[in-house]
């Protein structure tokens, strides 16, 4: 997996991911300035996987009305779904279960925006796939093993990609390992009994403060 803000690092990979955001018109708008936007629409008219996730899923529509997190009221989206998004002053917070092509899957919605639009193609927990675009408002998606491997490999196809699942722990495994490493590095590495005295009487007088400045833009 590849962070980026590389047009034809976007361009060149397998599966493009837009993620979530807490600020989708104006990260919309770095997308359309970096040109990344348009190496997303070109994935899609060649059929080259996209997906969007939350913020992400918002922006792949056609129109977005928002009037609370930029107020910038309506704008267009990449129109890569036929769907549009109103935003709100209400959030949603909420933890759904649902299911794709028989695979149990669990996530996480906290957003602002709801969206509205065609029926899909396929649904897809509770978006929708469009060719080779999935969109939906759903996080924590990939963390279901079943789920993740049987859409990946679709993907791999899509993608022309010889992949398949590997054989290795799941999600759930690797996270937990990951924690009890850190926790034991924390524990070798940290005065642990420092960070207590800090954390219930404050810091002490005349210990050095490191004064971080903010630079505009």
């Amino acid at each position: 997996m590849t962070f980026t803000a590389d047009p034809d690092t976007v361009a060149a990979a397998d599966l493009a991911v837009l993620p979530g955001t807490r600020a989708t018109v104006d990260d919309l708008e770095w997308l359309r300035r970096t040109g990344i936007a348009r190496a997303v629409e070109r994935r899609a008219e060649e059929g080259r996987p996209v997906l969007g996730v939350c913020g992400g899923c918002q922006m792949l529509t056609e129109k977005i009305d928002d009037g609370v997190e930029s107020a910038a009221g309506r704008v267009p989206g990449l129109g890569l779904v036929p769907h549009s998004v109103r935003f709100t002053g209400d959030k949603t917070l909420r933890t759904p279960e649902g299911s794709w092509r028989g695979e149990r899957v669990s996530g996480y919605e906290i957003h602002h925006g709801t969206v509205d639009g065609a029926r899909p193609a396929e649904p897809f927990l509770p978006g929708g796939r469009h060719d080779a675009v999935w969109a939906t408002m759903w996080h924590g998606l990939l963390e279901n093993d079943g789920f993740r491997r049987r859409w990946l490999t679709e993907v791999a196809e899509r993608a022309g990609v010889a992949w398949r699942p590997a054989d290795a722990p799941g999600f759930a495994e690797r996270r937990e390992r990951m924690l009890d490493t850190l926790a034991d590095a924390i524990d070798t590495h940290v005065d642990t009994d420092a960070l207590d005295t800090l954390i219930d009487r404050g810091v002490p007088d005349g210990l050095p403060r490191l004064e971080l400045t903010r630079h505009p833009g």
